[in-house]
């Protein structure tokens, strides 16, 4: 298979841009807004993620706070494979009593219990999305989901299993967010800025973590666990009304885009209308090797991507020792990496697409290979450094920030096969992928869970795992993934009632 393309048809001209779809009226050009439509939908929806993660993983650090921990390591009883208390400047993480008694098992349970609901409102959402319209689905998740946080603390108080149901509920309306952004981007997304607009509103997700952590850490020192859930839950409120009177589900129906960006915008993607509901074709997206291929290489990513979202801030606490502040700090450093390289990883493959180096099936299949194949390997040396924080802290941090180059390869590649059902394959490929947010926890619980606390060798095992998921997935997508218009996207208007 050739991947150069000089003898393909581009997707648009190097030299189409807005202008070349529209005659430009001197009214049209005083009325022309200083930031286009679309990218004030990108802005939006990236600080839409925002909310969305720091609501999904504040939880991750306050733990930290909520639960008691072991008693303080003795020097003189220290095995290989605990590593010794570190000098620290704030209060020893190992020696601060919570509010719960919850064992590593319990814990695991808990931190995973949000995507308990989260995977059963991927397709619904989708569909939802497809049917009315994605503004209001994506709007209301973070909405609902900001709510459901302020009762964190009295559900946890009341039992566990009050917390674990709240955060059920969090899951299951945050489930509908990345089928309808895929679906407002399939509406928004002209092609050749598909990737570096997809990946800045995503970016969104991973500021979320960083300040998640960041913040969480020092509310949770200065004022209580308690006050990180009422932060986070009152700004993801006041955002939906932002959001609210800015977004649109199309360019048709934005009433202050200029006609240029309009025309620019549908003459390029040139697809059904959200509105416009055409029949699914089921068979042929569940009988198609490259959504496969996406499926599999979501559930790669994403098992490393929740197994160390959920469990790095547990691992700096029980294992490296650091303190309530300094572990948001440092827990939040991956992901600062993560947000800085993301950006330019979505430029890079939009401009050797632009420039016809490289048709999109080889970018999406180099980007992603080589995006899971550097986290495993950090991994596995993670594994055998031991109790060294310096290069534990570096390694794990370009673990996570190397995860950038994968979003641009499977994170954009369903809105490349079929733009019109760009929403229901990120809704059935999410669902395989939601699988790890409740496996990983669950096996890091079971595997770091004993009556010795947890060990440097327990957690060697998580890493590993981790990385033998990452390369097999990676591998398989590498096999069976594609850049190209599916064939089920060129004939949707030919065969409306071919498939059940």
């Amino acid at each position: 298979m050739s991947f150069h393309t000089s003898d393909r048809k581009p997707l648009l001209d190097d030299a189409s841009d807005e202008s070349d779809y529209v005659i430009q009226t001197s009214a049209d050009s005083k009325d022309k807004p200083w930031i286009p439509a679309r990218y004030i939908l990108v802005i939006l929806a990236f600080f839409g993620f925002f909310n969305l993660y720091a609501l999904r993983v504040n939880l991750s650090v306050a733990i930290v706070a909520m639960v008691g921990n072991a008693p303080s390591l003795n020097a003189n009883t220290l095995t290989s494979e605990e590593c010794p208390l570190r000098n620290s400047t704030g209060s020893s993480s190992s020696s601060a009593k919570g509010e719960f008694n919850w064992d590593s098992y319990t814990q695991g349970i808990i931190l995973g219990s949000f995507f308990y609901g989260y995977i059963f409102t991927q397709l619904p959402g989708a569909w939802i999305a497809k049917r009315f319209g994605p503004k209001q689905p994506f709007g209301l998740s973070a909405f609902l989901a900001g709510l459901l946080a302020l009762l964190i603390p009295v559900a946890a108080r009341w039992s566990y299993w009050a917390l674990i149901a709240v955060r059920v509920l969090q899951g299951v309306v945050e489930g509908v967010c990345f089928p309808s952004m895929h679906t407002m981007m399939g509406n928004w997304a002209p092609p050749l800025e598909r990737t570096k607009m997809v990946t800045f509103a995503y970016c969104g997700m991973h500021l979320g973590n960083v300040g998640a952590m960041v913040l969480s850490g020092m509310i949770a020192e200065s004022w209580g666990w308690e006050s990180v859930f009422y932060f986070f839950g009152a700004l993801s409120c006041a955002w939906y009304f932002v959001w609210l009177w800015f977004a649109f589900d199309t360019p048709e129906k934005h009433p202050r885009i200029s006609a240029q960006e309009r025309s620019f915008i549908v003459s390029s993607i040139n697809h059904s209308k959200s509105g416009e509901v055409s029949h699914i074709p089921w068979k042929r997206l569940l009988s198609s090797w490259p959504v496969w291929a996406i499926c599999v290489g979501h559930f790669g990513n994403n098992w490393g991507f929740y197994t160390l979202l959920t469990s790095l801030p547990t691992y700096f606490s029980k294992i490296l020792h650091f303190s309530l502040k300094e572990n948001g700090t440092v827990s939040a450093l991956p992901y600062l990496v993560l947000l800085a390289s993301m950006p330019s990883m979505g430029y890079i493959a939009d401009r050797l697409r632009r420039k016809h180096r490289y048709n999109t099936t080889y970018i999406r299949k180099i980007f992603h290979f080589v995006g899971q194949l550097l986290p495993a390997l950090c991994l596995i040396c993670v594994g055998y450094i031991g109790c060294d924080v310096f290069f534990a802290v570096l390694l794990l941090t370009i673990a996570v920030g190397s995860t950038s180059i994968a979003a641009s390869g499977f994170q954009v590649n369903h809105i490349d096969i079929s733009p019109a059902y760009a929403g229901i394959l990120m809704g059935i490929t999410n669902t395989v992928a939601t699988i790890p947010g409740i496996a990983g926890p669950y096996v890091v619980g079971l595997v770091t869970n004993g009556q010795e606390g947890q060990t440097v060798a327990q957690w060697r095992i998580v890493f590993y795992i981790s990385a033998a998921v990452y390369v097999v997935t990676a591998l398989f997508y590498v096999i069976f993934a594609s850049g190209e218009p599916q064939n089920w996207e060129k004939k949707k208007a030919e065969t409306p009632n071919d498939e059940e």
